[in-house]
């Protein structure tokens, strides 16, 4: 197998796409270095880390209160609550990932000052897509006026006010999904101590004997205290025997994979879906759904993250099917391939601070590369539902849009400030529809300025990647 098709899929996404239809067209490729480095991670979506402003009534450490002997400013139960229920406590709970507890005044109260850095310089809660790019749904950032009002109640040494102003508790209506596959590590694993992170892939058998469709996915962490994250691929029958080579020369469960689902042994392995703590919902954009083949297996790639404490894990995956769907789907990778095989390199030189790779490309093209038997999209309008962006540790931002000849393009997921440890796609609050004429424009910056050698395009924990990923539907049922 050729490295080109080896390594059309990686980390969190099948890695690769192609150029451009019959005969394929060349995408364009740029490499250059920004005059400007202080650019290099701007926040889209602000001219630099808000602080609160100084007004008349700025709040003080003395509280002042009002008639009634409450706080003037915001208090932890009418105003702070709600915010931290919705927007920390998904991951800030017991037994949870996060290093404290937030689900009440005690411990907000406690921890109050050390968040407000984390909060200033929108580290925390961990949301990278960029303001101002589109909208999404399940948006666990904090808005302006969350933001400002958080920080405020922290200037004030974080007010509890009155318990009866607290909000009542969220009333979550949605129906239960239905999973029907549940599948998981065999044994009980115990990551590595001594490491910050331990990537570790787990084949699983895919239990139907039939052709059918993923429609929701989640994960059942064993010991969610250390799972960060996860990435369930899906392996089709004929590409088996190098991921069980990789599994069977490992002596533990599972085996290393840092970049992917098995480094070059990831041909063709497509996302089924991922997981990170505090997601709130499982379940892929109405009427649509990926198609698993019969005989498959799903490499279930988990990213831990050692405590200190020896903790084995024995994770699930879970996996709503259905036999038919109205709108098939599919997640695409958008990267060039040349720089998968140095022609053209992805090169990013050494001591330079902003390095941008960009490539253009149709979705109708990566469809017919790589889905030979589909005819999702091709020469039809699509709709894009989710989109993503990959790079590893020295990426400082990147974006995904579409160019409709001379329209203004469409913004689909821009991360002003990337995180290799925050990262995923997602779903808009509504699809855009991506006409056959369009193109997807991917472009990655990377800031090497503290290398003492240049990288290129590579698997491993030093090298680097672009890549894109967005999922997409038929535009009709």
């Amino acid at each position: 197998m050729s490295r080109a098709r080896s390594l059309v899929v990686s980390l969190v996404a099948l890695t690769a796409c192609n150029e451009s239809a019959s005969p394929p067209t060349t995408g364009t490729d740029s490499t250059t270095a920004a005059t400007d480095p202080g650019t290099a991670a701007t926040d889209a979506s602000t001219d630099g880390p808000a602080t609160a402003t100084s007004t008349g009534d700025e709040p003080t450490t003395t509280s002042p209160t009002g008639t009634t002997g409450e706080p003037a400013g915001p208090t932890y139960y009418r105003d702070i609550k709600a915010i931290l229920d919705a927007k920390c406590a998904t991951c800030h709970r017991p037994g949870d990932i996060a290093p404290f507890s937030l689900t009440n005044y005690d411990e907000a109260g406690m921890f109050a000052k050390i968040l407000g850095p984390a909060i200033e310089d929108r580290t925390m809660p961990p949301w990278p897509p960029g303001a101002d790019c589109n909208q999404f749904a399940h948006d666990r950032g904090l808005s302006d006026g969350e933001r400002e009002l958080v920080l405020a109640w922290i200037a004030a040494d974080a007010p509890a006010g009155d318990p009866d102003d607290a909000p009542p508790p969220v009333d979550d209506d949605a129906p239960p999904i239905a999973y029907d596959v549940q599948i998981g590590i065999s044994e009980p694993f115990t990551p590595a101590e001594g490491l910050a992170d331990d990537y570790r892939c787990f084949l699983l058998d895919w239990p139907k004997d039939q052709e059918t469709y993923a429609t929701a996915f989640t994960i059942e962490p064993g010991a969610r205290e250390i799972v960060h994250h996860v990435i369930a691929f899906i392996i089709p029958p004929d590409e088996l025997a190098e991921f069980e080579a990789l599994d069977a020369a490992d002596p533990g469960p599972g085996y290393p994979c840092y970049g992917g689902p098995g480094g070059e042994a990831s041909p063709r392995a497509q996302w089924l879906g991922a997981w990170v703590p505090g997601a709130s919902s499982g379940a892929l954009p109405e009427g649509t759904g990926i198609r698993v083949k019969p005989g498959s297996k799903i490499a279930m790639q988990m990213h831990y993250h050692p405590n200190g404490v020896p903790t084995a894990d024995q994770s699930t995956i879970m996996v709503r099917t259905a036999d038919t769907v109205a709108r098939p789907a599919l997640l695409l990778p958008v990267a060039h391939p040349g720089w998968m095989v140095d022609a053209p390199p992805m090169t990013i030189p050494a001591g330079e601070a902003d390095v941008m790779h960009s490539f253009t490309i149709d979705l109708g093209s990566i469809i017919q590369y790589l889905y030979k038997d589909e005819a999702i999209g091709v020469g039809k309008p699509m709709l894009a539902h989710m989109a993503g962006v990959h790079m590893h540790t020295r990426g400082a931002r990147a974006s995904l849009a579409v160019e409709s000849g001379g329209a203004p393009e469409a913004c689909l997921v821009d991360v002003p400030r990337w995180d290799f440890n925050w990262q995923g796609i997602y779903e808009f609050a509504a699809p855009i529809t991506v006409e056959p004429s369009d193109v997807v424009r991917l472009e990655c910056h990377f800031d090497n300025s503290a290398g003492d050698s240049a990288i290129k395009w590579g698997e491993g924990t030093g090298d680097e990647m672009c890549l894109g990923m967005i999922y997409v539907s038929t535009d009709a049922p």
